[in-house]
């Protein structure tokens, strides 16, 4: 696919536009991962945390050598990569809402040699652009709370697995609602900030119901925000990291990237949001 000229009003050019800024100059920063990490027992260096998660995902999906995979907000595809070479699945889709991410994406196969068994599209995770019934597993790297909304694309990741299909997402939750004006505060701004949609402010309790109601079963969904959003936010606090971001996003952008770092730890030390793992099924057919 081609890229889409998203219409200025839509939440899909507010979220390209948060996330293209200086892409074309990341280079092999962080070794081009987006995502938190995962900050187990002695793991210090960031690409190593990147890589324990996208690694526990890959094995909470139960990826094998018969797998059909869809990636959902896939960033520039190292994640996928890592996949390949870790997983050895049959082919990747992935998809991105950010042009930029798909270009990189695409280079980064070309360069590794798989650009045969991963494909990039340029797409809207809740109007996915594949056949129902596609896939035997997908995946989703921390892309649904972006998501407008997060249970549309649930529905979409239920229409495209075929019967007995597996789902497993890396994700954010509402640990409690605020309390006061103060928290309040917080919530939205962090919300506002990110690009999060109000309806995807959810609890473990609501995010498992919309997943539920959906049609996916064996529901499971493990709090991990303690072995993710601390490491996270030290790694960007570092002067080093600070410095690198302002290069690749500009002053404005990098420094803007900072104060949502510091909103979003701060609610994650009052215990508002946390960091979750999912992973549902698709029943099988009869």
């Amino acid at each position: 696919m081609d890229r889409i000229d998203w219409d200025k009003s839509t939440h899909e050019s507010a979220v390209e536009g948060f996330y293209g800024t200086g892409v074309e100059r990341y280079g092999d920063f962080h070794k081009r991962y987006l995502n938190f990490g995962l900050w187990e027992k002695g793991i210090a260096d960031y690409t190593e945390a990147a890589e324990n998660l996208v690694r526990r995902m890959g094995v909470l999906l139960g990826l094998n050598g018969e797998s059909e995979l869809l990636d959902v907000a896939c960033g520039m595809g190292t994640q996928d990569i890592f996949l390949l070479d870790n997983f050895a699945p049959r082919r990747i889709d992935a998809l991105d809402v950010t042009w930029k991410h798909i270009e990189q994406g695409r280079r980064y196969a070309q360069e590794t040699g798989y650009q045969e068994r991963v494909h990039f599209h340029h797409g809207s995770a809740t109007s996915l652009p594949f056949a129902a019934e596609s896939f035997t597993h997908t995946l989703s790297i921390e892309g649904p709370v972006h998501f407008n909304t997060r249970e549309q694309f649930m529905r979409e990741a239920y229409r495209v697995l075929k019967p007995g299909g597996v789902f497993a997402l890396s994700d954010y939750n509402l640990k409690r609602k605020p309390q006061n004006v103060f928290e309040r505060m917080i919530v939205e701004s962090a919300r506002r900030l990110w690009k999060v949609p109000r309806e995807n402010l959810d609890t473990i309790e609501t995010y498992g119901d919309k997943l539920r109601r959906t049609g996916f079963a064996d529901v499971e969904i493990q709090e991990i925000g303690e072995s993710v959003i601390p490491g996270y936010y030290r790694e960007q606090r570092r002067s080093e990291t600070i410095r690198e971001l302002t290069k690749i996003r500009g002053f404005v952008a990098g420094r803007l990237g900072g104060v949502i770092d510091v909103v979003a730890y701060r609610a994650y030390t009052r215990g508002l949001i946390g960091y979750i793992l999912v992973r549902a099924r698709k029943p099988s057919a009869g």
